[in-house]
C-alpha cells in the first residue's frame, strides 16, 4: 500500500503541474486575443475602450461588460473589467474571475473631445517590482508609457471580480500584486512565486499595449496621423 501510494503520488504531482500550466497557456493566449480586439477596435473607431466598471457609482451598469463613457471620458477613471461584451471576447479567465483593464485616458477620448494622436501621452508604467523602482521598467515612462494593459489576477484570483457572482475575491497580500489592483499608473508583471517566497506571493498574468504597437497598427491602416 505505502509503494502503491510513492507511485500515485510521483504520477500526480507531476499531472498537477501540467494542468496548471496548460490553465496559464490557456489564459496568456486570451490575454493575446483581448489585446488584438483592443487593437481591431481602435482601427474600426479611432479610439480604445472604456473599462467596464466595477462599482455602481456614475453612469452605465457594473459589471454588465459594456464599457463605461459619459460625455466622451471614461467612468471608472480608465480602469475596470475588461468590457468583454464591447470587445466581444471571453468574460473570464479559467478561474472564473474577470479580467482587470486600465486604459490612457486619452487614448479612450472620444467625441465631443478630441481622439488620440500620434502626440498623445501614454502614461501606463509595467514594471517587474512594486512602485516601479529603479532597472524595472519594462515599459517606456510617460509620455511613452503603455496604452492599455488587460491583467488575469491569477489562479489564486485576490482582489479579481468573480464571474459568476460579480461580487470583489478577497484583497491580495503581496506588495507586487497589490499593485496590480489599486495601480493606478503602475503594474507588474514578473516571474510567478508561490506563496511564503522571499519576493512575496505572485500569480498574475500580465500583457500590454504598448503606443508604438498601436501606432504601427494605426499608420499601416492608414487611421494616423
Amino acid at each position: 500500500m505505502f509503494i502503491l501510494v510513492l507511485l500515485l503520488g510521483s504520477i500526480l504531482v507531476p499531472l498537477g503541474t501540467q494542468v496548471e500550466q496548460r490553465q496559464i497557456s490557456e489564459t496568456q493566449r486570451t490575454l493575446e486575443e483581448i489585446q488584438g480586439a483592443l487593437i481591431g477596435h481602435a482601427l474600426a473607431n479611432g479610439y480604445l475602450p472604456c473599462p467596464d466598471k466595477t462599482t455602481a457609482a456614475g453612469a452605465g451598469t457594473a459589471n454588465d461588460g459594456i464599457e463605461d463613457v459619459n460625455a466622451g471620458v471614461c467612468v471608472a477613471t480608465s480602469e475596470g473589467n475588461v468590457p468583454w461584451a464591447t470587445l466581444g471576447v471571453g468574460l473570464s479567465d479559467v478561474w472564473g474571475n474577470r479580467f482587470r483593464y486600465q486604459v490612457s485616458a486619452a487614448y479612450a477620448q472620444r467625441s465631443p473631445g478630441a481622439t488620440f494622436t500620434l502626440s498623445s501621452s501614454a502614461t501606463i508604467n509595467v514594471c517587474t517590482a512594486a512602485g516601479c523602482p529603479a532597472g524595472t521598467r519594462l515599459t517606456g515612462a510617460a509620455p511613452d508609457g503603455a496604452v492599455a494593459v488587460v491583467i488575469s489576477l491569477g489562479k489564486n484570483g485576490l482582489g479579481a471580480i468573480n464571474a459568476r457572482t460579480g461580487t470583489a475575491n478577497p484583497a491580495p497580500t503581496s506588495a507586487d500584486e497589490n499593485e496590480n489592483l489599486n495601480g493606478p499608473n503602475t503594474f507588474v508583471s514578473r516571474t510567478l512565486t508561490a506563496p511564503g517566497a522571499a519576493a512575496g506571493e505572485f500569480d498574475d498574468i500580465v500583457i500590454w499595449l504598448s503606443k508604438n504597437t498601436l501606432f504601427n497598427r494605426m499608420v499601416s491602416a492608414g487611421k494616423l496621423p
